[in-house]
């Protein structure tokens, strides 16, 4: 079992480090995986705002942000998996503007919204327990950064926390 307080700082990029610190020291990846989802679809739930609402007009709106979030989580989990498979190419980045501004102009369902965090969180999560102790320990380039994928799992919850953050203090 990978806990966040095993996790150096030499396994990642610094810029994730207030990620990574977002979480409790005693978190174990997967019940954090778990946990991060309970919460997040909570606060979806719970929103009193529409998707489509944006604090500026040059701006995300909160669908486009928690959206974001999904993508982000779909590119960290490859990144894991062919880190964990050996794979030595160097992955790239990804432009998150380019993503978001190809997504279909449409009111977001907080419905269609959940279900889609659900299957992304369960393929984030599957990859994760079936992952040996040996892979979880193998180190992989993305974006011109060494990463191990014990630190991935960590970064995605820490990532959708950091813009759960935005969303309840600017929205």
């Amino acid at each position: 079992m990978v806990f966040r307080r095993d996790i150096r700082p030499s396994e990642y990029a610094a810029y994730y480090e207030p990620y990574i610190n977002s979480i409790s020291l005693s978190s174990d990846m997967l019940f954090m995986l778990k946990e991060t989802l309970r919460e997040t679809i909570k606060f979806i739930d719970n929103l009193e705002k529409p998707l489509d609402h944006r604090y500026a007009p040059d701006k995300w709106s909160i669908g486009e942000l928690l959206v974001h979030s999904m993508d982000t989580e779909r590119i960290f989990s490859y990144r894991a998996l062919s880190f964990m498979r050996g794979d030595a190419t160097n992955l790239p980045g990804f432009d998150q503007d380019l993503y978001v501004r190809g997504l279909r102009d449409f009111a977001f369902a907080k419905a269609n919204l959940i279900s889609s965090l659900e299957i992304v969180r369960a393929s984030t999560i599957d990859l994760f327990e079936n992952a040996t102790p040996e892979s979880l320990n193998n180190l992989g380039v993305g974006s011109g950064h060494s990463m191990s994928v014990r630190a991935i799992p960590f970064v995605i919850c820490g990532h959708w926390k950091h813009h759960l953050k935005i969303i309840e203090d600017r929205y």
